[in-house]
């Protein structure tokens, strides 16, 4: 749960949470689902925690769109994008999924200003789509490796690039760990401790990183 709460402070953070407080109307929100990568991923349990999430930081007008299935129709799947000021991905599915002219959509939409917030597997999706890779900054799995891009560690107050062979992907032992914040002023971290233990889960640095574990 500690994922999909950071993406609400994500999401918020992103639009502006102070001032979209003050609006009238609320933030329409795609919520799409439909696929993932395993059984442990299983978007139909946590695509309903994170529309109540969603709903009850009172910012948001969440719908749901379920993509076709593996297997399925996707001749008619054509999100409508531009209702929408911000997509929130709790999807992950290979590259050949999605046709051409699907992707090229998607990427119009985000161009065009549209928001878009991977929650946790969304960022193991489409690992040779090079557009999605650069809107979610860092991703893993479905075969990406070092030339996917290098590995980042914090070495000496540093963020140090690391990009020795290997696969980009892989859980260690789930311990509690530290957070530090390297940027106080973010609005996502804004207000945070600067330190805190984190429950025993797995870390992934961020594109911009917040925090170092």
């Amino acid at each position: 749960m500690r994922k999909t709460s950071v993406a609400v402070m994500a999401l918020a953070a992103i639009l502006g949470w102070p001032a979209t407080a003050r609006a009238a109307a609320p933030i329409k929100v795609m919520l799409l689902d439909g696929e993932q990568g395993g059984p442990y991923h299983a978007w139909e349990e946590t695509t309903p925690y994170l529309k109540k999430m969603l709903a009850e930081a009172g910012l948001f007008d969440v719908d749901v769109v379920t993509a076709p299935p593996r297997g399925g129709d996707f001749s008619t799947f054509k999100p409508e994008w531009g209702k929408y000021q911000v997509v929130v991905a709790n999807y992950d599915a290979p590259d050949e999924r999605w046709s051409d002219s699907l992707k090229a959509s998607f990427e119009q939409y985000v161009r065009g200003g549209g928001g878009f917030v991977s929650v946790h597997a969304a960022d193991n999706a489409f690992p040779n789509w090079k557009e999605y890779n650069l809107m979610i900054g860092v991703g893993g799995w479905r075969g990406r490796n070092e030339k996917s891009g290098p590995h980042f560690y914090y070495q000496d107050g540093k963020l140090v690039p690391d990009t020795a062979p290997g696969n980009a992907g892989s859980h260690g032992a789930r311990l509690a760990y530290k957070i530090v914040n390297q940027v106080t002023n973010h609005p996502i971290t804004q207000g945070l401790p600067k330190e805190w233990m984190h429950v025993p889960t797995n870390s992934t640095p961020t594109c911009v990183v917040l925090g170092r574990t």
